[in-house]
């Protein structure tokens, strides 16, 4: 793993606490315990104090896409405003939105009231010189993520910044249903079988998927790690 990406994720997780692995009594016996020290001994997580690092707690949608931008060594973009949906300058996580945006990266269906419109640059004689599309509605970035937008959110960095392959896997064929499968979203359900497939992520106990159900800071980190990996 390179160092610049290592150094990069040092100051991703959410919080600023800082503490050893082996400091954190509440993941002792965690199904993501592991995970979750690999992480913390390479400074890439930290606990919500010294002694915790609340595996079981959630993770928002900006707190995620600060992850995953950082873990595919996505850059930010500076902040226009009027360009980022309802985030402001003073939103500490504007300035990934602006890039995610900018890029095409933010599924509408994560976008409340979502529309856009083209904006085009003329020149003196009236002619279209170029053009931008603008979006406008809300990311909501404080509410908690959802399983399957984390597994959307995964796979679109996770093939944007591949540019000779696209994703490791697109045959998802022989990836097995989960049994509450109906219940991800349409829009959803490709990118979370390429996640499956892509070894991202996983199922839960029963192989249900339990796609609605907010993420965890467990989850988050297991998924994290596997993309650096």
């Amino acid at each position: 793993m390179k160092k610049t990406l290592i150094s990069i994720l040092a100051a991703t997780m959410l919080i600023t606490n800082t503490a050893f692995a082996a400091d954190f009594t509440d993941t002792k016996g965690h199904w993501a315990e592991e995970a979750i020290n690999t992480l913390a001994e390479k400074g890439i997580v930290n606990g919500v104090i010294d002694t915790e690092f609340n595996p079981d707690g959630e993770v928002t949608r900006a707190q995620y896409l600060k992850m995953i931008m950082e873990a595919t060594g996505m850059k930010t973009a500076q902040y226009r405003a009027g360009e980022c949906l309802e985030a402001t300058a003073d939103d500490w996580y504007a300035p990934y939105l602006q890039r995610a945006l900018d890029c095409g990266l933010i599924p509408k269906e994560m976008i409340a009231g979502f529309k856009q419109k083209v904006e085009y640059e003329v020149d003196e004689d009236g002619k279209a010189i170029s053009s931008r599309v603008v979006y406008s509605g809300a990311f909501n970035g404080v509410l908690p993520i959802s399983r399957e937008e984390m597994a959307v959110l995964t796979q679109y960095f996770y093939q944007y910044t591949r540019t000779v392959k696209t994703t490791e896997k697109n045959d998802v064929s022989g990836i097995k249903d989960f049994t509450d499968q109906l219940s991800i979203s349409e829009w959803a359900e490709n990118s979370v079988k390429l996640a499956v497939a892509n070894g991202f992520i996983e199922g839960m106990e029963n192989n249900i998927f339990s796609p609605k159900s907010s993420t965890t800071r467990a989850q988050a980190a297991t998924v994290i790690l596997r993309v650096i990996n």
